[in-house]
């Protein structure tokens, strides 16, 4: 099921190459971060930054530094022979490390759910979707991601909130 599900997102690549690798570069993120500072910015939210960047920084080491390794997942890239990758000069871009969970797709989510804001969450679909669109990730791996970055997300904000009294 979910090598089915990985050919046909990962076919949408052919269609927009120049789109879909731009979700897999430093531009993204840029682009993310000042959206998240402008949407705090224009909802006088500021304070959740702070929350914000523990929840990333908390999920990402989980992520990273536990799952990945715990689980040891190959990247679709390096082992399916036909699927659409994004290329550099020095040939096909595949990710290093393992696949399981996608870090992307769980810190994006974290952030979604500790600033609370609707158009992250959205944010975040497009950017699991273009891992696998990618090559990067294989379809339960962004989903284990959310998960991941939903649940750390929402225990940042629920402490924050709970210990601290903010609204």
């Amino acid at each position: 099921m979910d090598k089915t599900v990985f050919v046909v997102i990962n076919g949408w690549y052919s269609s927009a190459p120049v789109l879909w690798a731009l979700f897999d570069s430093w531009m993204a993120v840029a682009a993310l971060v000042l959206l998240c500072l402008g949407l705090c910015y224009l909802r006088q939210e500021q304070r959740w930054l702070l929350p914000a960047l523990l929840a990333v920084a908390l999920t990402d080491m989980g992520v990273v530094r536990v799952f990945k390794p715990l689980v040891a997942r190959e990247r679709p890239c390096a082992v399916l022979e036909r699927s659409y990758v994004p290329r550099d000069e020095f040939g096909p871009h595949c990710g290093s490390g393992s696949a399981m969970p996608s870090a992307h797709a769980a810190n994006t989510m974290a952030l979604a759910a500790v600033l609370g804001f609707p158009e992250l969450a959205l944010i975040s679909a497009v950017v699991g979707v273009s891992r696998v669109t990618t090559g990067q990730h294989w379809p339960s791996d962004v989903l284990a991601g959310w998960a991941i970055g939903l649940c750390s997300g929402s225990a940042v904000r629920w402490a924050f909130r709970r210990f601290l009294g903010w609204p």
